[in-house]
């Protein structure tokens, strides 16, 4: 007689050993990702779900080490959204602005030090001039009024074009920075009543811009003084 020949396993894993090794997988998935946000920075949150809305309604977004709108590198990291630490002043400051129409002239923004407040030059001095325009002043009063009740310490920054400049006043954009600076610092102390020890003035010339110098409309942005509200974490 015949022996019957014993039935061989058939090839590969059983079905059910596939299905269980996708759910693992995911799992693993789940809870590295569950680790991950656990030790995501709030302004790390904010700037990712900032860029998330933009990219989901079509326009453009800044995110920390991204481009500008013609690719080129920006200086320094910059977040869409104020973190909580500055929410009130910024919500003040932004209801002060739209009652006085000159929202495109001023920017409002994070970054690694705190929040900026920046406005162009067109609506605070002439070109090639640190004088501020007496239009201006009633707008710096009202913003220095809020920044008064306020606790953040302040830097003026100044900040020019690539264009050069060589007057009897201002050898240099290094001088023209500095003085519009030191003029907005001292308007801040001596008619908005904001205390002077916490307050400081720089200027940085052409070497600190928000946007490539290789168009006037560019370099209307880098034509700037910025009110950095300085973040408690900043020593």
């Amino acid at each position: 007689m015949f022996k019957k020949k014993p039935k061989g396993q058939p090839p590969g894993s059983p079905a059910w050993m596939t299905t269980y090794s996708d759910l693992v997988t995911q799992l693993l998935c789940f809870f590295v990702m569950l680790f991950a946000f656990s030790s995501l920075s709030e302004s790390k949150y904010q700037q990712i779900a900032a860029s998330l809305r933009a990219a989901l309604s079509g326009s453009p977004s800044v995110l920390s080490g991204g481009l500008s709108p013609v690719g080129e590198p920006l200086p320094f990291e910059i977040f869409p959204q104020v973190s909580a630490e500055f929410q009130e002043v910024y919500e003040e400051i932004e209801a002060m602005l739209a009652e006085e129409g000159v929202g495109a002239a001023v920017e409002i923004y994070s970054e690694e030090r705190g929040m900026v407040i920046s406005f162009k030059e067109k609506i605070f001095f002439n070109i090639g001039s640190s004088e501020l325009l007496p239009e201006a002043r009633n707008l710096l009063l009202r913003v220095g009024k809020i920044l008064a009740v306020d606790e953040h310490d302040i830097r003026v920054e100044g900040h020019t074009c690539d264009l050069p400049i060589q007057t009897a006043s201002f050898p240099s954009n290094w001088e023209l920075s500095t003085s519009r600076a030191t003029n907005v610092t001292r308007f801040l102390i001596e008619e908005a009543g904001i205390a002077a020890e916490r307050l400081g003035a720089t200027g940085y010339a052409e070497f600190r811009p928000i946007a490539p110098n290789n168009s006037e409309e560019n370099r209307v942005r880098n034509r700037r003084v910025d009110i950095l509200l300085l973040s408690r974490n900043t020593f």
